[in-house]
């Protein structure tokens, strides 16, 4: 079990000014020195490093300070982290504040809960870097419902079956007021890969995405101060590359590369091309994006609101 521990020089007060000593962030243990990682978050503060050992976890979690929960294997797979109650998230951050991290993990979701859930009332941030999320057919990877969500180098898979229709899998869903920078990460599988639903930024850099129904999907319908930026994304194998849908403030796609995608690698809901929601508005800026299936843009070039940017 790790102490707080204080260099010598820290340990002395100087009481008649109130100034207190000043101790370095602790590494906790799982399970050598705590039981259970929630164990070891009871007793963690801000700055303190969680290490669980290689093994499988079913625990359901909540984190309210800036910690990291890093698993101690040598690659993600190493230690994996899946729900006691399979309809309840994995792991639930209430963070006023700062930042929490999750790294080198891998989450496991089924039933209708879901890996990750950032709390309404959360306005810190969360980090998830070198993680894979295993979804299920009724689940989400990552729920933003509050603060922000930055996601890097991390793997979500859905399942085969997600790809059917509109109701399956989620990898990240990005809800009202919540904010998500999406970077280096590799999606397949899902209903919607990436959705955000009123979200006030989603910044998708530099990913994977495949083998969905929709890979990026922006279906806003209470929020127009949403900005969109999607840059050098490699898009493919879904029915819809890149959906636009709702009151969006600015969206740019930029050098994305969008191939192979059935009903069109972009759409957007602009008068009669439909959209599954809100007709679109805002401002949409393309720039050196390749989307080499020209016939099934949506809308197409005539009806004078596709913008430049887009070419074979």
């Amino acid at each position: 079990m790790a102490a707080r521990s204080c260099g010598a020089g820290l340990v002395v007060a100087i009481l008649s000014f109130g100034i207190a000593a000043a101790c370095v962030a602790r590494t906790l243990d799982v399970p050598g020195g705590y039981a259970s990682i929630a164990a070891a978050i009871d007793v963690a503060v801000a700055g303190d490093e969680i290490v669980v050992a290689p093994g499988t976890y079913a625990e359901n979690l909540v984190v309210a300070t800036g910690v990291t929960v890093r698993g101690g294997g040598p690659d993600r797979a190493s230690t994996t982290l899946q729900s006691a109650n399979p309809e309840a998230p994995v792991v639930v951050v209430y963070l006023a504040t700062g930042e929490a991290r999750f790294e080198n993990l891998s989450l496991v979701v089924s039933g209708s809960g879901s890996g990750m859930e950032m709390a309404g009332s959360a306005e810190g941030a969360v980090r998830v870097v070198n993680c894979a999320f295993s979804v299920g057919l009724e689940s989400v990877g990552v729920v933003v419902l509050g603060g922000e969500l930055i996601a890097e180098s991390s793997l979500f898979r859905g399942p085969a079956a997600a790809v059917q229709g509109p109701v399956g899998a989620v990898g990240i869903l990005v809800g009202l007021g919540a904010a998500a920078a999406i970077r280096n990460c590799d999606f397949a599988y899902f209903a919607d890969a990436i959705r955000t639903s009123g979200g006030t930024g989603l910044a998708v850099n530099a990913c994977s995405v495949g083998y969905s129904a929709t890979g990026i999907a922006v279906r806003n319908q209470l929020s127009d101060s949403t900005t969109i930026q999607l840059a050098s994304n490699h898009i493919y194998g879904c029915t819809t590359g890149v959906l636009l849908a709702g009151a969006v403030a600015t969206a740019a796609i930029q050098e994305n590369t969008i191939l192979d995608c059935g009903s069109g690698p972009f759409r957007v809901a602009a008068g009669t091309c439909g959209g599954g929601g809100e007709a679109f508005s805002g401002i949409l800026l393309g720039a050196a994006n390749i989307v080499p299936q020209r016939d099934l843009l949506c809308p197409d070039e005539e009806s004078g609101f596709w913008p430049a940017g887009f070419f074979e």
